[in-house]
């Protein structure tokens, strides 16, 4: 039995503990709020999960646990679309938690990345529109859970922010699989330009090249156009869940026959004396910043 195989029967936990990029404080909160759904006049509901660890939304084993459980409550619903948001200003989300990948062994490694490919799965695979709403930083694993959804709304005016797969610029290299991804939304020059250095973009550039598909002065803007969307969604359930799977079908049976050689070969990426040093070298950058 495959590893995706093994975990789609896996029970998860919604509690969870908020992990600092630096250090372990426990909460009394779970760091994904439960999915709340609102009725839809077309008929059916809209799914809205909101990701909340006040830690930058950073993700770990657990949270992702979280996200995974949110997911389930998703799927056993009559759902017609799915927004992924924040409760965190300033963040959608900062990506993975970096100590949880310093000095990690194999065991804890493929929990976190095979944990993490499924959850990513889990929402590309939902055959219903989905809408990730970022207003703040999406990075790393922050932008993957991103480019999961069918489109992407990002907020300009409220406070800076940045999108984009930062993976180089803290020492590890961007999966094959995430790159399709990433050049399936954007183009070959635009993947060729920017992923090999880490690049993140504005929420204009990313618009630009496709990674973003709306932009809106304020969150508020931003909301009110994502509610307007799916309430104007006239349109037959069973023709666009077929339509939708049918498009993603072939990416996702990419990822799946790739699933287990990817998580090897990032074992051996991850654990690579070089990656670790750079890993450690962005820890210590961190930690300095956050002391000045």
């Amino acid at each position: 039995m495959s590893t995706l195989v093994r975990l789609r029967h896996a029970s998860v936990a919604c509690r969870v503990h908020a992990h600092t990029v630096l250090q372990r404080r426990p909460l009394t909160a779970p760091t994904v709020t439960p999915v709340a759904f609102a009725k839809l006049d077309g008929g059916g509901q809209l799914a809205q999960i909101t990701l909340q660890n006040p830690r930058a939304n950073l993700f770990d084993h657990r949270s992702l646990q979280a996200l995974d459980a949110a997911m389930d409550a998703v799927e056993s619903s009559d759902v017609r679309g799915l927004v992924l948001r924040s409760a965190v200003p300033g963040f959608f989300s900062a990506g993975f938690n970096l100590p949880a990948l310093h000095r990690v062994d194999r065991s804890g490694f493929e929990g976190l990345w095979v944990l993490g490919k499924r959850v990513f799965r889990r929402i590309y695979a939902l055959p219903v529109p989905s809408v990730a709403a970022i207003d703040g930083h999406a990075l790393g694993l922050g932008c993957v859970m991103a480019m999961a959804c069918q489109r992407r709304f990002m907020v300009t005016a409220d406070r800076p922010a940045l999108i984009g797969l930062n993976e180089v610029a803290v020492g590890m290299p961007v999966p094959e699989w995430l790159a399709t991804r990433f050049r399936d939304l954007t183009s070959n020059a635009a993947a060729e330009a920017l992923l090999p250095s880490g690049a993140t973009l504005s929420p204009e550039r990313a618009h630009a090249i496709g990674l973003v598909d709306q932009v809106f002065a304020s969150g508020d803007a931003m909301h009110a156009a994502i509610q307007a969307e799916f309430q104007q969604t006239k349109v037959s359930s069973f023709a666009q869940q077929q339509t939708i799977r049918g498009l993603r079908r072939q990416f996702l049976d990419y990822f799946d026959a790739c699933f287990d050689q990817d998580t090897e070969q990032f074992w051996h990426a991850i654990s690579s004396a070089e990656t670790q040093t750079a890993i450690g070298q962005a820890l210590a950058q961190l930690k300095a910043k956050s002391k000045s």
